[in-house]
């Protein structure tokens, strides 16, 4: 298995939508706290919802401060 951690200090951009994760939506429940709506399916992955960015940093009020990031990625 091939893994690649990352590592880095930025904002997202004005648009909020450069990338976009289609996943399960248990996974979707499990990282968001909730069921998902209409407007979260996936317009690519049928049967899979959308999570952005955004989501994620939903809670920090600190629109104007650099975030760190450390996302590991993992082939299953």
């Amino acid at each position: 298995m091939k893994e690649k951690t990352i590592k880095f200090t930025g904002k997202p951009s004005g648009d909020y939508e450069s990338f976009v994760w289609d996943v399960i939506k248990e996974d979707f429940i499990r990282i968001l706290g909730r069921e998902p709506d209409e407007d979260d399916q996936a317009e690519v992955t049928e049967g899979r919802y959308m999570i952005y960015p955004n989501n994620l940093l939903k809670g920090f009020d600190e629109q104007d401060k650099d975030f760190e990031f450390e996302i590991t990625i993992k082939c299953l």
